[in-house]
């Protein structure tokens, strides 16, 4: 090859360098540096000639951000120089340069003069902070900016191996719901928000004492050390602080607080329990303490150390996906529109099918709900993807707990998971409760959120609220599900037979779908199609089903069914 073509060739492979995606740089074996790229001199600071003057070489140690990095960047070396390539991350901190986190790909080239590091290193700080971003808001509360349940429980488990007391409070501000409702969502937020830092301004004094909002109307305080000592006087406190007046926009309101104490080891066993022991007590303070403040003693409650148990045990099927779907029919009246789904929760404890009304329930007071929702939310959308995808059923029904639409992350884990499983946003249906419907949570970002992505709506259980007209024109649903308790005893009751045409004829008024649910018979079910009812649910069709057993019904049962209410 003639000195001309070397030339040009080395100019190839330098353009290519210094055109490259990544910083591209070559050490010696002293960690000093022999060659860099373009990019690599921009984030540094320095010119390749400075960078490797024979005289001034500088290793790159000089320019690693932090102790850690030097020591996982030298051990990292080591292990190249000795033939095994390497890839860690690292932050730099060039003076004068942008602070950047870098992931390094390294590798050893043995040439005559002595062996090379050859390194290819892509920014990574962006990638962190958004990490770090969703890392904040999984343990942070959006809106008070306090820690959540899950940062809670997590400062609890760091506690497992302290010797020293702990202890917990739960607040509940028992007015707060008819403040939501009067005032609206927007002055509601705002009023949490001061009720935020009245507490934290409460307890600021007591070291070792962390301030946390579990959901809606519920905070909590984690204790340790000498403020765990004082927790009795901490919870008065803050219960005499949120007796009083407060200013908001030109209105004095008085809140109130019940609140419940915890105290391990005195009163709990392990130390994780602390918080669901907190909320058992709160509940009793709610329901019998005078004063308002109720402390946890098992042996005085014994259903509370049931409860507690049960809430352990939810927690553990929750983490260890133990929590199943069960999926029942829901088939059209009128018009062959296809076979839905309805997706139901399903929970096993020791052997023993535990109602899904009681865990449920469990699930919203221990704050358990989300995790829950998340769960079904995923297996139902998973299980059904295919049937929807095939034309086997048109879409499937989620119940929607009122905390998920408080949950302003909610809409985008659903937009997450539609494309996941890539089903139509139109096959999917969250069922909300009349009087969730009817609140002024229905006019929150969630809700905006969901309809904007295509999901539809649906108002479970109508008829059991109080629904005004002038509500249910404007709201956001596209079907309306008359509650069972009129349904079943339609044939035999005229009042509910009455109750029931009625919401059908509102229903189509309003240009909305309904769905009569706890059908137990054919009469019931041909009364239903004669109404005009446009879908029916019930064991009458088929019991809530696992998806094998769905899958066996829907070869023969779907045709049947189909074609049998269509006739009618």
């Amino acid at each position: 090859m003639s000195n001309q073509d070397t030339e040009f060739y080395t100019g190839l492979i330098r353009a290519y360098f210094d055109s490259a995606n990544d910083a591209i740089f070559v050490l010696c074996n002293e960690l000093k540096f022999l060659m860099c790229n373009r990019l690599m001199e921009e984030w540094i600071g320095f010119s390749e000639d400075t960078l490797t003057c024979h005289n001034q070489r500088r290793p790159i140690t000089e320019l690693l951000g932090d102790t850690v990095s030097v020591e996982k960047f030298c051990a990292a070396i080591e292990q190249v120089l000795d033939g095994h390539p390497q890839r860690i991350e690292c932050f730099i901190h060039p003076h004068g340069a942008q602070p950047r986190w870098l992931e390094i790909s390294m590798t050893r080239v043995d040439v005559e003069a002595g062996d090379m590091v050859i390194a290819v290193a892509r920014d990574t700080t962006r990638q962190r902070e958004q990490l770090a971003k969703i890392r904040y808001q999984s343990t942070h509360d959006a809106l008070t900016g306090l820690p959540n349940r899950v940062m809670l429980q997590n400062l609890l488990g760091s506690f497992a191996t302290t010797i020293g007391p702990l202890a917990a409070l739960a607040v509940d501000i028992p007015r707060f719901r008819d403040v939501n409702e009067a005032l609206g969502y927007r002055m509601a937020d705002e009023i949490l928000e001061a009720v935020a830092r009245r507490i934290e301004h409460t307890i600021e004094g007591d070291e070792g004492a962390t301030t946390g909002h579990l959901t809606g109307d519920r905070f909590a305080i984690i204790a340790s050390g000498e403020a765990a000592g004082n927790i009795d006087r901490i919870a008065a406190a803050i219960h005499e602080e949120l007796s009083r007046p407060m200013q908001h926009n030109g209105l004095e309101l008085t809140l109130g607080s019940s609140i419940g104490i915890a105290q391990f080891p005195s009163q709990v066993e392990h130390c994780t329990n602390l918080l669901q022991a907190a909320e058992t007590a709160l509940h009793h303070a709610k329901q019998n303490a005078a004063a308002g403040i109720e402390n946890f003693y098992p042996e005085l409650y014994g259903e509370g150390s049931e409860r507690l148990s049960l809430v352990n045990d939810l927690r553990d099927a929750v983490d260890h996906g133990r929590i199943h779907v069960h999926l029942q029919p829901i088939i059209p009246l009128q018009e062959n529109d296809g076979i839905r789904l309805e997706a139901l929760a399903r929970w096993e404890r020791d052997g023993v099918d535990v109602p899904p009304d009681e865990f449920i329930a469990l699930a919203e007071l221990s704050g358990h709900i989300l995790s829950v929702t998340q769960l079904v939310m995923e297996q139902a959308v998973a299980q059904s993807a295919q049937l929807i995808r095939d034309g086997f059923v048109s879409g499937i029904a989620i119940n929607l707990s009122p905390h998920c639409l408080m949950d302003r992350s909610f809409a985008e884990r659903v937009g997450v998971l539609i494309g996941k499983c890539r089903v139509p946003a139109s096959s999917l249906t969250f069922e909300i409760t009349e009087g969730v419907a009817m609140s002024e949570r229905m006019h929150q970002y969630t809700v905006r959120e969901l309809r904007a992505l295509g999901v539809h709506l649906s108002i479970d259980d109508f008829g059991t609220g109080h629904s005004s007209m002038c509500k249910l024109r404007h709201l956001p649903v596209a079907e309306l599900k008359i509650d069972k308790s009129f349904v079943r005893d339609m044939l035999t009751d005229e009042g509910n037979a009455t109750i029931v045409e009625a919401s059908i004829n509102l229903a189509h008024s309003l240009n909305l779908k309904v769905v009569a649910e706890g059908i137990e018979d054919d009469a019931t079910l041909e009364r239903l199609a004669q109404m005009g009812c446009d879908y029916a649910q019930g064991f009458a069709i088929s019991q809530p089903l696992p998806l094998q057993e769905l899958l066996e019904w829907l070869k023969p049962g779907a045709a049947h069914w189909l074609q049998r209410a269509i006739n009618q």
